[in-house]
């Protein structure tokens, strides 16, 4: 939105009764998706969204209180990458793994989430609602796929029937947070085979 566009997107947000602007409730939420990419929970301001977004201050503050319920609703709103397809019934559970791995690897590296979790990952460790809402808004439907390819795994003899899914779904994605957040060390289609590699050794129906 250009800053050409504020007068007319601030009006249509005046006035008791009128109903909220859509085009500028888009505007403000990707812009908060977009800040706390770049500059963090910490960084984030009401200032800063409203210019990024192209409207007054006011107008955010109409909307939302404060940052914080802002950003709860940035993080439910905003968008993942194309789901990947479900395994099919020749793949095996070590290849379905790997692809789907490969995917949403690819989706924290480069997509808005991505750049978001990062820039909400401090913050969340003392904001319990803000947490919930990261787990529920992005991390619960990619962790589904995960949690299926494991249980159908166990379904076809391919995995033990006393494997902790959660737990093993954890551990397939921290390699991958670890160099993300931590190491800086690459993400690469190589590390993803050799962690879910390493893994199915361990657990795989001998």
């Amino acid at each position: 939105m250009t800053a050409s566009a504020q007068p007319q997107v601030d009006a249509a947000a005046k006035g008791p009764g009128r109903p909220r602007d859509p085009e500028a409730d888009r505007a403000i939420l990707q812009a908060t998706i977009e800040l706390l990419g770049e500059e963090g929970y910490e960084g984030l301001s009401i200032e800063g969204v409203a210019a990024r977004a192209g409207v007054g201050k006011t107008t955010v503050y109409r909307r939302w209180s404060s940052k914080e319920p802002l950003v709860v609703e940035a993080i439910g709103r905003c968008k993942s990458p194309e789901d990947p397809a479900l395994p099919r019934a020749d793949e095996s559970t070590r290849d379905a793994l790997v692809r789907v791995l490969n995917h949403f690897t690819r989706a924290v590296e480069l997509s808005e989430s991505g750049r978001m979790m990062a820039g909400l990952i401090v913050e969340m460790s003392h904001n319990p609602e803000l947490a919930q809402a990261v787990r529920t808004g992005i991390l619960e439907h990619r962790r589904s796929f995960v949690f299926a390819i494991l249980k159908r795994g166990i379904e076809r003899g391919e995995i033990r029937q006393d494997v902790d899914v959660e737990v093993v779904a954890d551990m397939l994605s921290g390699p991958v947070v670890m160099r993300l957040l931590l190491t800086g060390g690459p993400i690469t289609p190589r590390l993803v085979r050799k962690v879910v590699e390493t893994m199915l050794d361990g657990i795989a129906l001998s």
